[in-house]
């Protein structure tokens, strides 16, 4: 019996070579599957990849995060199966799924944070009777809250923690980090040594507790100089009190008196200088007729008005005065009399070569709320002439 050879054409591979390709068709067909803006046509059933994540939440079993409305579950049964199944079991078994997600979310990233709140929130309303777990709840909590910058709530649910198992290292860690963020160094040196008590070759207790250590050996040490300070001042402003009384300057203070021209001229005080018994007076130099005004920020009590007035006066024009109209020689000083009653207050004219000391001695002066304030008018003018006349009429 012959048998006879049949021999089958080869089958062509894909890299094989195809007398019959056509190349520009392939290319016109590739470009009918996209849109005029050169992106492929997707169909109306599949997900938009900007947002899949959001779409996928929307079914039920891909959900990443618990629904806020109730009313979700009626409309949705596939919803309601799966919120069913995630109450089965008992509290403990409930609380330890929650728990589970919470940490899934938790290591998602930041996105999650506020859905690993929401877990772990759900996990402790269970109320189970497993006391370690509902402390690994609020502890796990607390990480987020950390993460979160939420301090005062990471501290507060440590605090929980530790109630419901004093050997939970992790929440000792995570409420002395939160407590050195709160700048409450005392708290965050103890709650880290409590547990490295626990824990004691955890390293990054020991980082910890030595960050935490250094600050509040720092915030101690700008304590002590803050209070040696507030101290020195004190003593400082004691000696000026005594040197104003034995000079026989009176003082006053006037909630209601006018403020220093501005917040930089506010923080000159009276001084005394104990080797030279030299007083010496912050003075505002009022100038009525343009309301402007100069501060001379310690004027030497046994000076003349005269000797502070004319490098100010004298050496170049004000730019509220480029006339120079206002030179030492042309105009007169006025102090007004010392009155709570601002009405009854008198302009009193004074010598420019009379010492600040001789006028402070006055009956009727007063260095009111550590100031001395007093009135520059041209001798001439009759801005000034009028002015004076103005008060004399008071009197």
């Amino acid at each position: 019996m012959s048998t006879s050879n049949v021999t089958n054409p080869p089958v062509p591979r894909p890299d094989d070579d195809d007398d019959d390709f056509d190349l520009a068709e392939a290319m016109k067909k590739m470009r009918s599957r996209l849109g005029p803006d050169g992106k492929p046509i997707v169909p109306k059933w599949a997900m938009s990849p900007e947002t899949l994540e959001e779409d996928m939440n929307a079914v039920p079993l891909f959900m990443r995060s618990l629904p806020s409305d109730a009313d979700d579950a009626e409309a949705n049964p596939e919803l309601a199966a799966l919120q069913s199944l995630i109450y089965d079991g008992t509290p403990e078994e409930i609380a330890e799924n929650f728990k589970n997600q919470g940490n899934e979310m938790y290591r998602d990233g930041p996105k999650y944070y506020t859905h690993a709140v929401q877990f772990y929130t759900k996990g402790i309303d269970q109320k189970c009777a497993d006391a370690k777990l509902n402390s690994v709840l609020y502890s796990n909590r607390a990480a987020v809250h950390f993460e979160q910058g939420n301090f005062r709530k990471c501290v507060n649910d440590c605090i929980e923690a530790i109630k419901l198992n004093q050997g939970n290292v992790k929440a000792y860690f995570r409420a002395g980090r939160a407590y050195t963020r709160l700048e409450r160094f005392n708290e965050a040196v103890s709650a880290l040594t409590q547990g490295l008590t626990l824990d004691a070759n955890n390293g990054s207790m020991k980082v910890a507790l030595e960050e935490a250590t250094k600050k509040k050996h720092a915030a101690e040490q700008a304590d002590a100089e803050r209070a040696a300070s507030a101290a020195a001042a004190a003593a400082a402003e004691s000696q000026v009190t005594a040197a104003i009384e034995r000079y026989g300057i009176q003082t006053a203070t006037l909630d209601t008196h006018s403020a220093l021209p501005s917040a930089e001229y506010a923080s000159h005080r009276p001084t005394w200088d104990r080797e030279t018994d030299t007083l010496t007076f912050p003075c505002l130099v009022l100038y009525p007729e343009f309301n402007q005004s100069d501060f001379i920020t310690h004027f030497d009590v046994r000076s003349t008005f005269a000797e502070q007035l004319q490098p100010i006066l004298d050496e170049a024009p004000a730019p509220w005065d480029p006339s120079h109209t206002y030179r030492s020689k042309d105009v007169d000083i006025f102090f007004l009399t010392f009155d709570t009653d601002a009405n009854k207050r008198r302009l009193v004219k004074v010598g420019k070569k009379l010492s600040l000391l001789t006028v402070l001695k006055l009956p009727w002066a007063r260095v009111v709320n550590g100031v001395v304030e007093f009135l520059v008018l041209h001798r001439t003018n009759k801005f000034c002439t009028d002015y004076v006349e103005t008060y004399r009429k008071r009197a």
